[in-house]
C-alpha cells in the first residue's frame, strides 16, 4: 500500500544518506591538484548529483536552513552563535543537511 511504500521510500533515503555525508567529508577532506585526481573527483560529483536527482523524482527535498527562522520540527541546534548577519532564532550556518519527504515527512533532520 502507499502508507508501505513512503516507509520504504524513507528508509531507501536513509540509507542513502549515509552515502551522500560520506561523499561530504570526502570532498570537504580531498582538494584535487592533478588533472586524474579532478576527473576522479568529477565522476564522484557526478554520482553525487544523479543521487541528489533520483531524490528530486522520488519527491524528497532539503530542508531549508540558514536564513529562515529555526524549527524545532525540522532543524537540530548543534551549535548556537551571535551573527552580524542574522537575528536571533534565524539559522546562520549549516553543518549537515535535512530532507523531507513529500513536503511533509522528516528524513532527517538538518543540523544547524
Amino acid at each position: 500500500g502507499k502508507q508501505g511504500d513512503e516507509v520504504a521510500t524513507i528508509d531507501v533515503a536513509r540509507k542513502m544518506l549515509e552515502v551522500l555525508d560520506n561523499y561530504d567529508r570526502a570532498f570537504a577532506a580531498i582538494n584535487a591538484e592533478t588533472d586524474e585526481e579532478k576527473a576522479i573527483e568529477a565522476q564522484y560529483q557526478a554520482v553525487y548529483d544523479r543521487i541528489l536527482t533520483i531524490f528530486t523524482d522520488l519527491g524528497i527535498t532539503e530542508v531549508e536552513t540558514v536564513g529562515i527562522e529555526f524549527d524545532y520540527e525540522y532543524h537540530q541546534a548543534v551549535m548556537q552563535r551571535p551573527s552580524d548577519e542574522y537575528e536571533e532564532g534565524i539559522v546562520c550556518e549549516e553543518l549537515q543537511k535535512g530532507y523531507i519527504y513529500n513536503k511533509e515527512k522528516l528524513i532527517r533532520a538538518a543540523m544547524v
